[in-house]
């Protein structure tokens, strides 16, 4: 695959962080998850990824990213058929580490990072990426045509967060989202 140069906002750009550090962290002989996908995509993309070498950030999005995979791994075994809405999706492999085969997902993210998204991956039965920002509730209108329960797996918002956008949209009122 030919190196592809990034252009990204300065916010967006943050999403190389937890992609490197997996890739990092699949190098390694005992790793705290295992992502291929992303190492093929660091490959790919034409960006000094050294400067995020020795960031303590590095290895924290890591053990987010694995604790993620742990939450919706056991939402997917509660509920096999949920949907998972991967809010501020950046170039997560989630999917291919976790799916269940079953599971409905939406990736979200700003228009300049699915544009960078779509070249990697792509829509599917089961899986859809979205347009839009997080604080408009226009992408909303995909999601709530699926049934629930929803899983929020925010790389945007902490864990709080994403459990009470998860309570929201499972009792039903996924128009009365809340505010944090």
């Amino acid at each position: 695959m030919a190196e592809r140069a990034v252009h990204l906002g300065t916010v967006q750009e943050t999403l190389l962080i937890p992609l490197y550090g997996r890739a990092v962290e699949n190098r390694k002989p005992e790793p705290a998850l295992r992502d291929p996908r992303a190492e093929e995509i660091v490959a790919s993309i034409d960006y000094d990824f050294s400067r995020f070498d020795n960031q303590p950030s590095l290895f924290g999005s890591v053990l987010r990213t694995s604790l993620f995979d742990h939450w919706i791994a056991d939402f997917l075994t509660a509920h096999p058929t949920g949907t998972v809405v991967e809010i501020g999706t950046g170039l997560n492999t989630r999917f291919e580490r976790v799916d269940n085969g079953r599971a409905r997902w939406f990736d979200l993210d700003l228009p300049d990072v699915i544009d960078l998204r779509q070249t990697f991956f792509s829509d599917a039965p089961r899986r859809t990426m979205v347009t839009g920002s997080v604080t408009d509730e226009a992408w909303t209108a995909a999601v709530s045509q699926t049934d629930g329960p929803y899983f929020f797996a925010a790389g945007t918002c902490n864990w709080s967060c994403a459990r009470a956008w998860s309570a929201s949209w499972s009792s039903g009122s996924p128009r009365s989202m809340p505010r944090v």
